[in-house]
Formats: structure tokens, C-alpha cells, sequence
């Protein structure tokens, strides 16, 4: 089974062994609200409950400031980092019963529009092998940005790349948002993620 390899300007954050793993994930992306101007994850697991879960986290929301770079890796052969942390180990103690109740998808979307907002937008650039670039800009409306990258057994020498863009409203609706990219990333290619502005 191959490695995913999740690099930060070039210094490495994260090695994936996807060996009896079912999914990995990373996820790059921001909204105008947030303090960082985005942040990186990198998880991935089991999440079969017949046969158990098993989530694991090697990045947990990173940091990420405007000029930098995440690239991810599909490799065949690469050293692991480690077998990542589960969600007791990076917040122990902390999961307890929740009191009270879950705020509905209109409550929070209204919570969101009372915050105050700490950027006008974003502006990201996409290069993956050979390809020319895709720069991708949010509109005034648009509230963040999500970069994905999903790899799954399935499918186990290649990975699905997109780029959305969504609003308060497309949260509120449960939906998608603005899809601007969307590609498959095969074994032995990389795809980058640069924060334009």
C-alpha cells in the first residue's frame, strides 16, 4: 500500500502508512472569521463498525499563514511518522458527556454571521504535475475555503483532490458550496496548495 506524505514549504508534517488503513484525509482551509488565516489537518483510519473504528490524527488544525505551501505526496515507498494520535490521546480527560443540546444548523450559521470579520477573502493556487496552475478566488459572499485531498482502499493508487469555496447560507443548507477544482491524483504524482493573499 502506498504513503501519503504531507509537506509544509517543503519540511515534512506528515507520513502516512496507508496499510490496513480504510481512509486517510487532509484537509487545508479557512474562513474570515478565524483567527489563523487557515489551518491543516491530517487524519485517517478505520471506520467500519463491524470490524471497529479506529480514527488517528498526525495533524491536528495547523496553523497556516499567507506565502505558504502544502503539498501532498502519493509515494510508493516512503518511512512512516508514526501511527498518529487518537482523539483521547490529543485531548484527554475531555470527552465526556456533552450537556445541553446541539445547536441547529440556523443557530450556528446566525452565530457565525454576529462574529466579526478579520479578512476580505482568500486567494489559492493549485499546480499538480505537468498541469498549468488554477488560481481560485472567493467571492465577497463566500465565507471560507476548503482544500481536500481523500485517499481510500478502494482505490489505493490514487487520490481525490478538490477545492471549494462556500457561503453562511451553503452551511446553513447542509450543501457543497462552489466547487472550482476537482481532479485524481495518481501514485508517484504530488499536488500543491499555495496561500496567494
Amino acid at each position: 500500500m502506498p504513503f501519503l506524505r504531507v509537506l509544509v514549504d517543503d519540511v515534512d508534517v506528515a507520513t502516512l502508512d496507508t496499510q490496513d488503513r480504510e481512509m486517510a484525509a487532509v484537509h487545508a482551509g479557512g474562513t474570515r472569521v478565524d483567527d489563523d488565516y487557515a489551518d491543516l489537518s491530517v487524519s485517517g483510519g478505520v471506520y467500519d463498525p463491524d470490524v471497529g473504528v479506529d480514527h488517528r490524527i498526525w495533524v491536528n488544525q495547523l496553523p497556516l499563514k499567507i506565502g505558504q505551501t502544502v503539498t501532498v505526496a502519493l509515494l510508493e515507498n516512503a518511512i512512516a511518522t508514526g501511527e498518529g494520535r487518537t482523539v483521547d490521546e490529543l485531548y484527554p480527560g475531555q470527552h465526556s458527556e456533552v450537556s445541553g443540546t446541539a445547536a441547529s444548523r440556523s443557530e450556528l450559521a446566525e452565530e457565525i454571521r454576529r462574529l466579526p470579520q478579520l479578512r476580505d477573502g482568500y486567494t489559492v493556487r493549485v499546480t499538480w504535475d505537468d498541469k498549468s496552475p488554477i488560481t481560485f478566488t472567493t467571492s465577497p459572499d463566500e465565507h471560507g475555503f476548503l482544500f481536500s485531498i481523500l485517499w481510500h482502499s478502494r482505490h489505493p493508487n490514487r487520490m481525490s483532490v478538490s477545492l471549494h469555496a462556500y457561503t453562511i447560507d451553503s452551511i446553513e443548507a447542509e450543501a457543497s458550496g462552489r466547487t472550482s477544482f476537482g481532479e485524481k491524483v495518481n501514485l508517484g504524482s504530488h499536488v500543491r496548495l499555495e496561500l496567494v493573499a
